[in-house]
């Protein structure tokens, strides 16, 4: 099964980018294999220890390279099913695709406090906590990041006037930014070290508030709220932050212009 999977991403793949890590070097070999249909639509993947085994390299470098593409839907997993192709997604979406197939809806990447300032109401972004620290496993894989690196994790509230209406969790590779730029704007932070986030992925949930999330939003804890989880990335598709969103139900709503064509 190996031998023919290592022609579709081909023999080079390690070659390609050498300034990228290996986890990106293999995203982006199995990214152009999806695109131009070397791993066709409902194609299965091999499992993680086998992908690791036939390229010589480490489940958790196959496990990072397979994170974005499952965050955006290009691949699809089930609990003891495997992973699947499910296409090339609608992030460089291929011309000859209809319009009408099914896919995550898109709209512009921009920040939580600039949603609110769109609506023109007078935006204040608090700073609750900054931490730095090793990252979660979930992050690390997601971030692409290795043994002894390092995450920046910033708390803040966006308020409208003294009333608090989001409350933002934003995770960052500590290495690669200016932590006291990042405060005032990650996206801006990122952008000065040369690692602009050009799209993303959100992940909309409803969910009942805790103790620490309700308390900041000054609620009462089980106050339904909306959870919006996004991963940004660079146009060469490396994952340079999370953000976990907690919005207060009565002060935030989501429109979508839907066409039948």
């Amino acid at each position: 099964m190996m031998e023919p999977f290592t022609r579709v991403v081909g023999q080079d793949w390690r070659e390609r980018g050498v300034d990228a890590p290996l986890c990106r070097r293999l995203e982006a070999a199995l990214r152009a294999a999806i695109a131009d249909g070397r791993l066709a639509a409902g194609a299965p993947l091999p499992s993680e220890r086998a992908i690791a085994a036939g390229l010589s390299i480490s489940r958790i470098t196959v496990r990072q390279a397979l994170a974005p593409l499952i965050a955006e839907g290009r691949v699809t997993t089930r609990p003891g099913g495997g992973s699947t192709v499910a296409g090339a997604g609608p992030a460089h979406r291929d011309e000859n695709r209809p319009s009408g197939s099914a896919g995550p809806r898109r709209t512009m990447l921009r920040s939580h406090a600039d949603e609110l300032a769109e609506k023109g109401e007078p935006v204040e972004t608090r700073l609750v906590d900054r931490l730095t620290g090793p990252p979660s496993a979930p992050e690390a894989m997601t971030l692409g990041l290795g043994p002894g690196e390092r995450v920046l994790r910033l708390y803040r509230l966006h308020c409208v006037g003294d009333r608090p209406r989001i409350l933002e969790l934003t995770t960052l590779p500590a290495a690669a930014i200016d932590a006291d730029a990042a405060i005032e704007s990650p996206s801006a932070a990122l952008a000065a070290a040369g690692l602009p986030a050009t799209r993303g992925v959100e992940r909309f949930r409803a969910v009942a508030l805790g103790a620490v999330e309700a308390g900041l939003l000054e609620l009462p804890e089980g106050t339904p709220a909306m959870r919006i989880e996004r991963v940004s990335y660079t146009a060469g598709g490396r994952a340079v932050e999370i953000s976990r969103a907690f919005c207060r139900g009565d002060g935030y709503e989501v429109v979508a212009e839907l066409s039948g064509e």
